[in-house]
């Protein structure tokens, strides 16, 4: 029974190993706050405004570990809220732009928050925003 016990024990502390530090997306997708968690992180690390108040179709995805964590979020919004996001974002007008095709701009930013690297991509013909942060 003692060893039966211990096995137990170990594997529910395995369980709870890889739930929190393996795999964050696991805790994180499905719960809002967890979710406001990572927008808010995503844009003090991109330098960005708030998403546009009619913003559509968001959608936030996280990878890493204890040790490295990157988010990427999209949007969709109308080519005139999108610029004005643009126009309200540090890190987007304190940066070159750079063209990527005739419809999308590519913005590499100089992160905060202590990221590693940030860019965004807006697609000018979807009218779609996707955001990309990383720490590590």
């Amino acid at each position: 029974k003692f060893i039966k016990a211990i096995l137990v024990f170990l594997g529910i502390g395995l369980i709870i190993f890889a739930v929190y530090f393996i795999s964050p997306n696991v805790t994180g997708h499905h719960l809002s706050a967890r979710q406001k968690e990572m927008l808010n992180l995503t844009l003090e690390w991109g330098r960005l405004a708030p998403l546009p108040d009619n913003a559509r179709d968001i959608l936030i995805k996280t990878e890493g570990n204890a040790f490295t964590r990157s988010f990427h979020v999209s949007f969709a919004a109308s080519r005139q809220e999108i610029d004005a996001w643009i126009a309200a974002s540090p890190g987007l007008y304190e940066t070159t732009l750079r063209e990527v095709s005739d419809h999308q701009i590519q913005f590499t930013i100089s992160p905060g928050g202590g990221a590693n690297a940030a860019e965004v991509v807006v697609d000018l013909q979807q009218n779609k925003v996707d955001i990309y942060v990383s720490w590590s």
